[in-house]
């Protein structure tokens, strides 16, 4: 399935953040009822289970000191929303089915719990353009680990600089997209990825015009915290 159309995704960056607290229930619920393509969330694992939460320091999500890893039970850790911190479970059960998600691993440990929970939800028949559970990473070697595993879920390598070694990164993961930080996006990986039919989706885009101007060069899609202001780029 080729990741390219007429359509320019947009995919709810943890959620809403900008709307709703970031990797919350409540921005889950908020984004599934918008006109959007795809949510992006962050896991991160503790005592053989996955967890919905991008930073390992618990201050700027929570208030409370210390890291997620050392905490002693993550079920009891309450957002600065008053939320429970939600497990990749409930926000599964949550969405399966009903929008797409981009799921990226964090810290992740073992990588057959995520393997096992996902194989543990129905077949959804393909959609018309983004596959319904993307997986992706700043951790290349954990996404080529995954791949030897056999994942039949797509991969997707995520870069913050310019990526210096794509053929080899192609090889070894064969991705279905490529996830690009704007600050250090180059138009000409852009365009050779496309030639090898790979989509280039670029985080995190907040401004329309910014977002017009990555389509018009061939961008297919962005990761956005407000998908509401975003849902209507043309």
């Amino acid at each position: 399935m080729t990741g390219f159309s007429e359509k320019f995704y947009i995919i709810g960056h943890r959620g809403a953040a900008g709307e709703l607290f970031e990797n919350s229930l409540q921005g889950f619920e908020y984004a599934l009822s918008l006109d959007i393509d795809m949510i992006e969330i962050d896991i991160r694992e503790h005592s053989s289970e996955l967890w919905v939460i991008h930073d390992h320091d618990l201050e700027r999500l929570t208030g409370q000191a210390g890291l997620f890893e050392d905490h002693p039970d993550p079920s009891s850790i309450r957002l600065l929303n008053h939320e429970p911190l939600p497990s990749l479970r409930q926000v599964l059960d949550l969405s399966w089915g009903k929008m797409p998600l981009n799921i990226e691993i964090k810290a992740v440990e073992h990588l057959e719990l995520l393997l096992d929970l996902l194989a543990q939800y129905p077949a959804v028949p393909a959609g018309e353009h983004l596959p319904w559970n993307l997986v992706s990473s700043f951790n290349h070697a954990a996404l080529a680990q995954l791949k030897a595993a056999g994942c039949p879920w797509p991969l997707a390598p995520i870069s913050s600089g310019i990526p210096l070694q794509t053929r080899v990164e192609l090889e070894k993961i064969a991705p279905w997209s490529w996830h690009f930080d704007d600050e250090y996006l180059d138009f000409d990986q852009v365009r050779e990825l496309r030639q090898q039919g790979i989509p280039s989706l670029v985080f995190t885009v907040n401004e329309p015009a910014r977002a017009r101007e990555l389509k018009q060069r061939g961008v297919a899609g962005i990761f956005t915290d407000y998908p509401s202001k975003m849902m209507q780029i043309d």
